[in-house]
């Protein structure tokens, strides 16, 4: 089974969020700087790399588990990934810079987004996290 891992960044009740290229994993899809967890890596870990390397931003303090997103075949019938997500709460936006980034051909865009302009396409679980998180 797969094992992702991500950070969603919250700044003032509203997330940050990028939207995935066309060539990877959920193309189109907005989702939080995210990959794959390495094998021997904690979840925790691969998040904080993950986010380094699509951002080229420093995670500056510990973020906190928030939820576990469960990737099934098409079918529904087998759990075949899943997502570790972490919740960053942070004074001043934490803009990535995706020219420089090492992985940041992995986004087209980024962007703040509040509970009410939350953009689409984006998996449902996903979306579900999100309006728990958001106040």
């Amino acid at each position: 089974m797969k094992k992702y891992a991500g950070i969603i960044v919250r700044q003032d009740n509203k997330v940050l969020l990028c939207k995935r290229n066309t060539d990877g994993s959920l193309p189109g899809h907005w989702s939080c700087p995210a990959g794959s967890v390495e094998k021997g890596e904690q979840p925790l870990d691969a998040a904080i790399r993950e986010f380094m390397e699509e951002t080229d931003q420093p995670v500056m303090s510990e973020p906190k588990f928030c939820g576990l997103i469960k990737r099934y075949n098409r079918d529904g019938s087998k759990v075949k990934g899943m997502m570790y997500c972490y919740l960053l709460d942070v004074e001043d936006e934490l803009t990535p810079d995706l020219e420089n980034a090492k992985d940041g051909e992995e986004h087209t865009e980024c962007g703040y987004f509040g509970k009410n302009d939350l953009p689409s396409p984006m998996t449902e679980q996903f979306n579900k996290l999100l309006n728990i998180i958001l106040k």
